[in-house]
């Protein structure tokens, strides 16, 4: 057997329908399955890019079973971690003073000064313990039954 031409993704629309059967089955290790040629051209085009750019992160991969993982009865399930871009402004009114509070990599920023926790700002905004996200609008209360 020759060796493979490399192939890209301006080359993967040219191929015809048993050539990405037979790529598919090359990259995933499985024989392709029963889809059109766009279908395969996106799978393969994906793989190509995994290649090239890595795959997805371990988060990534983890949130990704949570939302596909079926919820049991009267279960609502394991509540989806929440991801707060640095950068991101979270913004509350407390007895009529606006508190605006920036996301960092490593914490956040309020008032000029570096917190750990939403927490422990919600604390000194308010002089007594409130759950961060809670206060800041970022998980809803829950309800008693």
């Amino acid at each position: 057997m020759g060796r493979q031409p490399y192939l890209t993704l301006g080359k993967l629309t040219k191929l015809a329908p048993e050539e990405l059967r037979r790529e598919w089955a090359r990259r995933y290790g499985a024989p392709a399955p029963a889809l059109s040629p766009e279908l395969l051209r996106l799978g393969i085009g994906y793989k190509l890019q995994e290649a090239k750019l890595g795959g997805i992160s371990r988060g990534t991969r983890t949130l990704l079973r949570q939302v596909a993982a079926p919820a049991g009865k009267g279960d609502k399930g394991k509540p989806l971690p929440r991801k707060l871009t640095p950068g991101t402004r979270l913004v509350r009114d407390w007895r009529a003073v606006g508190h605006t509070v920036t996301v960092l990599e490593d914490g956040f920023e309020y008032q000029g000064q570096h917190w750990k926790t939403l927490t422990a700002v919600a604390r000194a905004i308010t002089g007594a313990h409130w759950n961060g996200p809670l206060f800041f609008g970022l998980t809803a209360r829950k309800t008693k039954l």
